[in-house]
Protein backbone atom coordinates (compact mmCIF):
# COMPACT_ATOMS: atom_id res chain seq x y z
CA UNK A 1 0.00 0.00 0.00
CA UNK A 2 1.55 3.65 -0.99
CA UNK A 3 2.26 6.50 1.20
CA UNK A 4 -0.51 8.48 -0.40
CA UNK A 5 -3.29 5.90 0.48
CA UNK A 6 -2.21 5.35 4.00
CA UNK A 7 -2.63 8.74 4.35
CA UNK A 8 -5.84 8.82 2.81
CA UNK A 9 -6.75 5.82 5.51
CA UNK A 10 -5.52 7.72 8.50
CA UNK A 11 -7.04 10.78 7.55
CA UNK A 12 -10.21 9.01 6.69
CA UNK A 13 -10.25 7.64 9.93
CA UNK A 14 -9.08 10.52 12.25
CA UNK A 15 -12.15 12.01 10.44
CA UNK A 16 -14.65 9.39 11.11
CA UNK A 17 -13.70 9.79 14.79
CA UNK A 18 -14.52 13.23 15.14
CA UNK A 19 -17.28 12.37 13.63
CA UNK A 20 -18.73 9.92 15.84
CA UNK A 21 -17.69 11.19 18.91
CA UNK A 22 -21.15 12.83 19.68
CA UNK A 23 -22.98 9.62 18.90
CA UNK A 24 -20.49 7.69 20.94
CA UNK A 25 -21.38 10.25 24.19
CA UNK A 26 -24.99 9.61 23.87
CA UNK A 27 -24.40 5.99 24.49
CA UNK A 28 -22.73 6.04 27.31
CA UNK A 29 -24.98 5.24 30.42
CA UNK A 30 -27.76 3.72 28.04
CA UNK A 31 -28.81 0.30 27.51
CA UNK A 32 -26.54 -1.22 25.11
CA UNK A 33 -28.84 -2.14 21.35
CA UNK A 34 -29.88 -5.84 21.52
CA UNK A 35 -28.29 -8.40 18.51
CA UNK A 36 -28.78 -11.82 17.87
CA UNK A 37 -25.86 -13.09 15.40
CA UNK A 38 -24.26 -16.63 14.84
CA UNK A 39 -20.88 -17.21 15.77
CA UNK A 40 -18.58 -19.30 13.57
CA UNK A 41 -20.41 -22.41 14.46
CA UNK A 42 -23.67 -20.95 12.94
CA UNK A 43 -24.54 -21.08 17.00
CA UNK A 44 -26.87 -18.42 17.86
CA UNK A 45 -26.03 -15.52 20.62
CA UNK A 46 -27.90 -12.38 21.59
CA UNK A 47 -26.61 -10.10 23.95
CA UNK A 48 -29.18 -11.35 27.01
CA UNK A 49 -27.09 -14.41 26.19
CA UNK A 50 -23.80 -12.45 28.72
CA UNK A 51 -26.50 -11.10 30.81
CA UNK A 52 -25.17 -10.73 34.18
CA UNK A 53 -21.30 -10.19 33.43
CA UNK A 54 -19.40 -7.51 32.23
CA UNK A 55 -19.13 -7.32 28.63
CA UNK A 56 -16.92 -5.97 25.80
CA UNK A 57 -18.36 -5.62 22.42
CA UNK A 58 -15.70 -5.12 19.86
CA UNK A 59 -16.40 -4.55 16.24
CA UNK A 60 -13.71 -5.13 13.94
CA UNK A 61 -12.70 -6.10 10.30
CA UNK A 62 -10.42 -8.25 9.19
CA UNK A 63 -8.96 -5.86 6.47
CA UNK A 64 -8.58 -3.07 9.52
CA UNK A 65 -5.26 -2.03 10.55
CA UNK A 66 -6.04 -0.86 14.13
CA UNK A 67 -8.13 -3.92 14.55
CA UNK A 68 -4.96 -6.36 13.23
CA UNK A 69 -2.98 -5.01 16.72
CA UNK A 70 -6.29 -4.79 19.04
CA UNK A 71 -7.39 -7.98 18.27
CA UNK A 72 -4.75 -10.32 19.77
CA UNK A 73 -4.54 -8.16 22.67
CA UNK A 74 -8.16 -8.10 23.49
CA UNK A 75 -7.75 -12.05 23.14
CA UNK A 76 -5.05 -11.64 25.40
CA UNK A 77 -6.87 -9.29 28.27
CA UNK A 78 -9.94 -11.67 28.05
CA UNK A 79 -8.16 -15.10 29.05
CA UNK A 80 -6.81 -13.38 32.07
CA UNK A 81 -10.11 -12.29 33.19
CA UNK A 82 -12.59 -14.91 34.18
CA UNK A 83 -14.98 -11.69 35.40
CA UNK A 84 -15.56 -11.03 31.67
CA UNK A 85 -17.10 -12.05 28.05
CA UNK A 86 -15.46 -10.54 24.67
CA UNK A 87 -18.12 -10.37 22.01
CA UNK A 88 -15.77 -9.69 18.96
CA UNK A 89 -18.25 -8.48 16.28
CA UNK A 90 -16.67 -9.08 13.10
CA UNK A 91 -18.29 -7.57 9.66
CA UNK A 92 -16.45 -8.74 6.53
CA UNK A 93 -18.40 -9.83 3.82
CA UNK A 94 -16.85 -13.18 3.54
CA UNK A 95 -16.63 -15.41 5.92
CA UNK A 96 -12.82 -17.00 4.57
CA UNK A 97 -11.54 -13.37 5.26
CA UNK A 98 -12.46 -13.86 8.82
CA UNK A 99 -11.47 -17.62 9.27
CA UNK A 100 -7.60 -16.59 7.71
CA UNK A 101 -7.53 -13.53 10.04
CA UNK A 102 -8.53 -16.32 13.27
CA UNK A 103 -5.86 -18.42 11.69
CA UNK A 104 -3.04 -15.86 12.59
CA UNK A 105 -4.56 -15.83 16.29
CA UNK A 106 -3.27 -18.58 18.61
CA UNK A 107 -5.35 -19.63 21.74
CA UNK A 108 -8.76 -17.69 21.59
CA UNK A 109 -10.00 -17.22 25.27
CA UNK A 110 -12.87 -19.18 26.13
CA UNK A 111 -13.93 -15.87 27.05
CA UNK A 112 -14.00 -14.53 23.75
CA UNK A 113 -16.93 -15.26 20.99
CA UNK A 114 -16.26 -13.81 17.83
CA UNK A 115 -19.94 -13.41 15.84
CA UNK A 116 -20.37 -12.79 12.15
CA UNK A 117 -23.08 -9.63 10.88
CA UNK A 118 -21.71 -9.31 7.14
CA UNK A 119 -24.79 -7.15 6.97
CA UNK A 120 -23.32 -4.62 9.40
CA UNK A 121 -26.62 -4.30 10.88
CA UNK A 122 -25.33 -4.48 14.59
CA UNK A 123 -22.68 -2.29 14.05
CA UNK A 124 -25.25 0.55 13.01
CA UNK A 125 -27.19 0.08 16.23
CA UNK A 126 -24.26 1.05 18.05
CA UNK A 127 -23.23 4.33 15.26
CA UNK A 128 -19.89 2.42 15.55
CA UNK A 129 -18.35 5.27 13.10
CA UNK A 130 -14.61 3.94 13.76
CA UNK A 131 -13.07 0.69 13.35
CA UNK A 132 -12.20 -0.75 15.69
CA UNK A 133 -14.77 0.25 17.85
CA UNK A 134 -14.73 -1.06 21.76
CA UNK A 135 -18.42 -0.62 24.11
CA UNK A 136 -17.74 -1.50 27.62
CA UNK A 137 -20.85 -2.96 29.15
CA UNK A 138 -21.90 -3.43 33.16
CA UNK A 139 -23.44 -6.86 34.77
CA UNK A 140 -26.72 -4.85 33.79
CA UNK A 141 -26.03 -4.49 29.81
CA UNK A 142 -25.77 -0.28 30.02
CA UNK A 143 -22.49 0.84 27.85
CA UNK A 144 -20.10 2.61 30.76
CA UNK A 145 -16.97 3.15 28.59
CA UNK A 146 -16.13 3.39 24.39
CA UNK A 147 -12.77 3.03 22.58
CA UNK A 148 -12.65 4.31 19.14
CA UNK A 149 -9.17 2.52 17.14
CA UNK A 150 -6.76 1.14 19.28
CA UNK A 151 -3.91 2.47 21.42
CA UNK A 152 -1.23 0.49 23.54
CA UNK A 153 -2.93 2.60 26.21
CA UNK A 154 -6.34 0.94 25.60
CA UNK A 155 -5.33 -2.59 27.58
CA UNK A 156 -4.58 -0.84 30.90
CA UNK A 157 -7.93 1.48 30.44
CA UNK A 158 -9.68 -1.92 29.41
CA UNK A 159 -8.13 -3.49 33.17
CA UNK A 160 -9.38 -0.19 35.07
CA UNK A 161 -12.60 -0.45 33.42
CA UNK A 162 -13.22 -3.87 34.24
CA UNK A 163 -12.37 -3.91 37.88
CA UNK A 164 -14.18 -0.73 38.60
CA UNK A 165 -17.52 -2.79 36.96
CA UNK A 166 -16.70 -6.22 38.41
CA UNK A 167 -17.20 -4.94 42.01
Amino acid sequence: MGRKNLILIFAFVVISIVCAIPAFAGMINGKAPSFKLRDLNGKHLSLDDFKGRVVIIDFWASWCPPCKKEFPELNKFSSSRPDLSVIAINIDKKREHVEGFLSGVPNISKNFHVLLDPDAAVIAEYNARAMPASFVLDRDGVIRYVHFGFRESDTAAWAEEVDKLSK
